[in-house]
């Protein structure tokens, strides 16, 4: 099955700027789109009439949003899916035959309740694939691809889709460790300067370790790394704010757990300073 690029629209702002995104990555990693639309047909069931002139709507809503992806980016290789069903449904289910899922997302939009901006928390949640979330935030001159590791197997993964995206694209890879003390129990107590320097050199370990990671499999592609003394959540969204990319994992879940993240790609999404790729840990980066 030839992979894709997996786009959202719904004609929407924030479903817009995810497209704009997603063919333009798409172009530079010479990949395909495939573009889907999200009709939810329950309301109609009982009358063919309208079913058949919403699905009509639907499609051409879909012909719209392809000729706009032309405009942006002519040399992708499009195709559409106009699916009945309901959005959380119809993204799951899509997202296992794609490369890369992208939505949009309502945070810094004028919009409260689009289709695709609105959801972009739980649609990675229960996503197969990688998804990105896009905001509607001006993305021009923005350079390098960011990804935060701290030494776990869901950093690891994260490193390498980063590390490949960034040797597809040609942009250096950022790779950021934040770390912070945790507070004592008792408010008159500190840590020791000798603990605080052990911390911050297992930080810097990490580092090292995942810079050598990379250098072994992509020799030739430029890194760079940078330890920050920082709460995750907030270290990581204010040293990637100007990020072209900003890849985050996911600890891979099962069951009902699926339809949560963790509480740092979560942190991330709720403060969305960049494009972001959220990679789950169970994800075949060969696949």
């Amino acid at each position: 099955m030839t992979k894709k690029i997996v786009i959202g629209v719904d004609g929407s702002e924030p479903a817009r700027a995810a497209l704009r995104w997603g063919v333009g990555y798409a172009q530079r990693a010479k990949t395909e789109v495939e573009l889907f639309y999200v009709i939810d047909l329950t309301p109609f069931s009982d009358t063919p009439v309208f079913e058949s002139e919403a699905l009509a709507e639907g499609q051409k809503l879909l012909d719209q949003e392809v000729a706009y992806a032309k405009s942006v980016a002519p040399d992708v290789t499009y195709t559409t899916n106009l699916a009945p069903g309901t959005p959380t449904a119809v993204f799951e289910e899509e997202s296992k035959g794609a490369e890369l899922m992208v939505v949009g997302t309502h945070k810094g939009s004028k919009l409260p309740n689009v289709i695709f901006g609105s959801k972009p928390i739980r649609l990675a949640a229960s996503a197969h694939s990688p998804v990105a979330v896009v905001p509607t935030y001006d993305l021009g001159e923005r350079h390098g691809v960011y990804v935060a590791v701290d030494g776990s197997p869901t950093g690891n993964v994260a490193l390498e889709y980063a590390a490949r995206a960034a040797d597809s694209l040609g942009e250096t890879l950022h790779i950021i460790s934040a770390w912070t003390i945790p507070a004592m129990p008792a408010t008159d107590v500190a840590w020791s300067a000798q603990i605080i320097e052990e911390v911050r050199n297992e930080s810097r370990a990490v580092l090292q370790g995942a810079k050598d990671l990379v250098s072994g499999m992509l020799p030739d592609l430029k890194i760079e790394t940078q330890l920050i003394e920082a709460e995750p959540v907030r270290g990581i969204v204010e040293t990637a704010k100007h990020a072209a990319l900003l890849v985050v994992g996911n600890r891979g879940r099962k069951g009902l757990t699926r339809l949560f993240l963790g509480s740092v790609s979560h942190g991330v999404l709720n403060n969305i300073p960049s494009p972001v790729i959220i990679v789950r840990a169970d994800e075949n980066l060969e696949k």
